[in-house]
């Protein structure tokens, strides 16, 4: 068969979430035996770094779409009609409406955090934003959702049939090494921290991820743990304003850390210095960070939100956000500070989390998202 992707978010220098679902799993489906039996397309926008190894692959072609705007809606839908494809996978979302409707068309639904966007209590861009994903359930061959909760939300929201969608987890990269003690020393001494006395969070400073509840439950957590400090990994998103001043509000600034984006050296580091991490999110398609913080052996508070009790299972400690926030911030305090005074605690969540980890890899989303393009 010959396989189209839509490879435009894979090889952006800086990745996050869906970036980083798009590079894995095309670069691991290009690795697999049975990938040899197909040809591949990968349609990528200008000014992008291809990785080397696809120059060794003699069935991949790489496919420059030089339009500056409107990538997808015209460059990649004429390319349906210019290119013969069977199949054309879209990682994330937007399918092109003008496209060649003979060529197969598979979707990945990430989430609906649409809802959280400032846009979205406008009444146009309420109805505006869902566009692409109501669009993309309804007009695809068939669909992929990252995780059941996703699953469950789409078919809520849409409508659309249940037996359209198959779930494919995402993955963590078990195999990468860690980074040495140098490196972790060089960065503990970078942002002011000590190994093993902080909580890390990774993200974006956003709404959704519900930073400021993080660093409200911090402020508590302190007052029994005056030596650790709160590590917020991430770029700074929208309506980040009160969450960027709401360690200063509540005294405790010289106590919290904001990085911005980090490399990916960088970031290993300081999942492997965490003493505990923590994710808040009022709502997740998955929860990457959460997979990638127990393979480095992070014990993991999290919310209850969206995916994140799927993705965790009985590896970490789930906080129920019932109740509202003032009641999530004193149980997410008290769940963090439990963990800190209990050594064993900490040590069980590890090894759990490991385990619970191996159950999900790149190159098995890859094989199965292969299988699941080229079968059916």
């Amino acid at each position: 068969m010959l396989i189209g992707i839509d490879a435009s978010r894979a090889f952006v220098d800086e990745r996050t979430g869906t970036e980083n679902y798009s590079y894995e799993l095309i670069t691991q489906m290009l690795r697999l035996t049975t990938a040899k039996k197909h040809t591949f397309v990968l349609f990528i926008r200008p000014n992008v770094k291809i990785p080397k190894e696809l120059d060794g692959y003699s069935n991949v072609t790489v496919k420059l779409i030089n339009f500056p705007v409107l990538w997808t809606q015209v460059g990649l839908a004429l390319e349906t009609w210019v290119t013969k494809l069977d199949i054309l996978w879209i990682p994330a979302h937007t399918l092109p409406v003008l496209r060649n409707r003979s060529i197969k068309t598979i979707v990945t639904i990430h989430g609906l955090e649409y809802k959280y966007l400032p846009q979205y209590n406008n009444l146009l861009q309420r109805w505006y934003l869902p566009l692409s994903t109501y669009y993309a359930a309804r007009r695809a061959d068939r669909l992929i959702c990252v995780s059941e909760s996703t699953k469950r939300d789409l078919i809520a929201e849409t409508g659309i049939d249940i037996e359209k969608t198959t779930v494919i987890y995402e993955g963590a990269d078990m195999d990468r090494k860690s980074v040495g003690l140098l490196i972790r020393k060089a960065v503990m001494e970078r942002y002011g921290i000590e190994d093993k006395k902080y909580i890390l969070f990774v993200g974006t400073v956003q709404p959704r991820k519900n930073v400021g509840s993080l660093i409200t439950a911090f402020a508590i957590v302190r007052q029994a743990h005056p030596d650790y400090k709160l590590v917020i990994a991430g770029g700074i998103g929208w309506e980040a304003e009160q969450d960027l001043a709401a360690p200063d509000k509540l005294g405790i600034s010289d106590r919290v850390i904001f990085t911005g984006r980090v490399s990916p050296e960088l970031l290993q580091a300081l999942y492997q210095g965490a003493s505990v991490y923590a994710q808040p999110s009022w709502t997740e398609g998955f929860g990457l960070p959460v997979l990638e913080a127990m393979a480095h052996k992070a014990p993991v508070v999290v919310s209850s939100g969206g995916a994140l009790p799927e993705v965790v299972g009985d590896a970490g400690i789930i906080v129920s956000l019932d109740g509202g926030r003032r009641m999530f911030v004193s149980r997410l305090a008290s769940a963090i500070s439990d963990l800190l005074n209990d050594p064993r605690s900490r040590e069980l969540l590890k090894q759990r989390g490991l385990e619970r980890v191996r159950q999900f890899s790149w190159k098995s989303a890859a094989d199965q998202t292969l299988k699941y393009l080229t079968t059916g």
